[in-house]
């Protein structure tokens, strides 16, 4: 094999991982515009695209997160998402479906809380790994849920209209010089605004950083690492910059009040003047917890590397260093303890009783370590994931079987056969108004359409029971929901759910 050949192997082994793990914050994107809203109310809402709604949202939230330094909560969201719907796919304000629409929306983008999953082959090792990422996290602070955009997903945005290769704050800066220069003060602030913008996204990173050098120390400096050579090696020009730019705008405001411009102009780059200073202060404390961060993780390998330490001699690696100072007196740390060695071996008359009462019989052996086996790892919320779709299953195997042998059931009767095969446990189960949650998404089902393209949490459990169970013709079943609010059932605790009736279509 030439050695081009080999270059180009190892180049595709080698950097495949670190390409995959690159790629991953791309992939919500995609499948987000892969599902669009053709399922969702037959379709009625399908002009919408998916691709636009998902960058606006990500830019609504790295506006409140990072601009305004707050987190958001669903009524703010929604409040956004109502505008720009109405807005750029000129729906009707009161259009009776447009809440559902953004719940619908918001359920999509959050992947009903739990991480999007990008599978990928690892070749060094043969297997196929699954690499994690959101974009966006939720938060439960003082009896409310409030959420956050992701570091990735920030990354994400950024990197939609901006090159990796450089400091996106150095280009910003040189970009901000110029608008400086041009008297376009208005476009300074918002060069300054995607200048905090990435500032923000270091420190989140930086977070991350800190948590996976809690939990894994070898993994958190390799990222360290990375974070250093492809973030921090850049602030000693960023900072000329600043002072560069700093500068110019005081330069500006002289000559603004020298030349008497008028209030408008001397309100833009007095507004420059202070958000690129509050961009210093931001940028100075980035430093300063990535040196912290530095201190923080040295410290911990020194802990690490001492736990690990193990009772043997290298002796290949002290021949290698002794081979490169040129000193052979290196080895002397290796012959020393030969020249000591007792040769004649002694047995006194003691240990005759304890070898002839020794029986090889009952000599103890280790337990063989079985060869091949990983430790799995499993998330808290792989474990939720899997309790739900266990009891999802199980109810709605109960309602197909219900539906195939009746025209029509209403939740009420159906509440009742729940009761005979659960107990009435079933009332205080979350699990199970979440269920009813799920379900009421939608008011129509065909679940050989649900075979072929699932298109929510709930329709990916139906897909798979319908391939599971064949022989119970469950593929041919299509049926509606239609609520009855008049009716009401009792939940307990001054609760009430709204009862639904099940109607069973064709067949």
């Amino acid at each position: 094999m030439g050695t081009e050949s080999h270059i180009l192997i190892h180049e595709m082994i080698d950097g495949h991982e670190e390409r995959m793990i690159n790629l991953k914050k791309f992939y919500p994107f995609f499948k987000l515009c892969d599902h669009a809203l053709t399922q969702f109310r037959e379709g009625r809402y399908e002009r919408i695209d998916m691709g636009y709604v998902t960058m606006a949202v990500l830019r609504f939230f790295i506006e409140e997160n990072s601009f305004n330094d707050r987190k958001v909560v669903y009524e703010e969201y929604e409040s956004f998402m109502r505008e720009l719907l109405c807005r750029d796919f000129y729906l009707d304000r009161d259009d009776p479906g447009i809440t559902e629409l953004i719940q619908y929306i918001f359920d999509k983008i959050t992947n009903e809380g739990r991480p999007f999953y990008f599978e990928y082959y690892e070749p060094k090792t043969g297997q196929k790994k699954a690499a994690r990422t959101r974009l966006i996290e939720s938060h439960y602070q003082e009896g409310i849920v409030a959420y956050t955009i992701s570091s990735d997903a920030v990354e994400f945005y950024l990197e939609t209209k901006e090159m990796k290769d450089e400091s996106r704050i150095s280009i910003e800066q040189l970009l901000l010089n110029k608008m400086i220069r041009s008297k376009n003060f208005k476009g300074g602030l918002e060069v300054i605004r995607r200048i905090n913008s990435e500032v923000t996204r270091l420190m989140l990173k930086q977070s991350e950083i800190v948590t996976l050098l809690s939990h894994n120390i070898f993994e958190g400096v390799k990222e360290l690492d990375h974070f250093s050579k492809s973030g921090l090696r850049w602030f000693e020009e960023e900072q000329k910059l600043y002072d560069t730019n700093l500068e110019l705008v005081k330069k500006a405001l002289l000559k603004a009040q020298e030349e008497d411009y008028n209030s408008y102009a001397l309100d833009e780059i007095f507004c420059l003047n202070q958000e690129l200073k509050r961009a210093m202060d931001r940028h100075e404390a980035l430093l300063s917890a990535c040196t912290k961060l530095q201190v923080q993780a040295d410290e911990m390998m020194i802990k690490a590397k001492h736990s690990r330490f193990r009772r043997r001699m290298d002796f290949s690696d002290l021949l290698r260093k002794a081979m490169e100072k040129d000193d052979i007196r290196l080895l002397e740390s290796m012959v020393s303890p030969l020249f000591g060695v007792k040769i004649k071996k002694t047995m006194g008359f003691g240990c005759l009783d304890e070898c002839l009462l020794c029986r090889n019989g009952e000599e103890e052996k280790g337990e063989a370590e079985p060869e091949g086996i990983e430790e799995n790892y499993v998330f808290e919320d792989e474990i939720e994931e899997e309790r739900i779709y266990h009891n999802f299953s199980l109810l709605l195997r109960i309602l197909f079987d219900t539906l195939l042998s009746r025209k029509s059931l209403t939740l009420e009767e159906l509440q009742h056969l729940y009761i005979m095969k659960f107990t009435e446990n079933i009332l205080n189960n979350g699990d199970y108004y979440g269920f009813l949650a799920h379900l009421s998404q939608k008011d129509y089902y065909h679940l050989m359409q649900i075979r072929e393209k699932p298109d929510t949490f709930l329709e990916e459990i139906m897909a798979e029971l319908v391939m599971k169970d064949r022989n119970k013709n469950y593929e041919d079943l299509s049926f509606s929901l239609v609520f009855l609010p008049d009716q009401k059932l009792d939940a307990g605790k001054e609760n009430y759910i709204t009862n639904i009736r099940f109607e069973r279509k064709g067949m």
